[in-house]
């Protein structure tokens, strides 16, 4: 590779920070919280990323919430994931701490 290609490529990255991007409004946090804890206390009711952004859009439809506020399926399968790891966390802790 060239000089001239090597600058070229360089220039057209793009630096900044990991997940400065837009984040997910408090309401849609509680919106999909409570569709989690929702699956997690009954399974039958235990939703995909897809299903939550699908009742999302819904409610946007209906004006319930800012379509432009529906985050994309991806950041809600991002979320689950680290959702669960805080749940799990929180669990190991309470249990941590009864043992003490």
């Amino acid at each position: 590779m060239s000089h001239k290609q090597y600058t070229t490529r360089k220039e057209v990255q793009k630096y900044g920070k990991k997940g400065s991007g837009k984040r997910i409004k408090k309401r849609i946090l509680t919106i999909l919280e409570e569709y989690f804890l929702a699956g997690n206390v009954d399974k039958s009711y235990q939703m995909t990323a897809q299903d939550m952004w699908n009742l999302l859009t819904l409610k946007a439809q209906k004006g319930e919430i800012e379509s432009s506020n529906v985050p994309k399926v991806m950041t809600i399968q991002s979320w689950i994931t680290c959702y669960t790891a805080q749940l799990c966390e929180k669990s190991a802790q309470k249990v941590y701490e009864e043992a003490n």
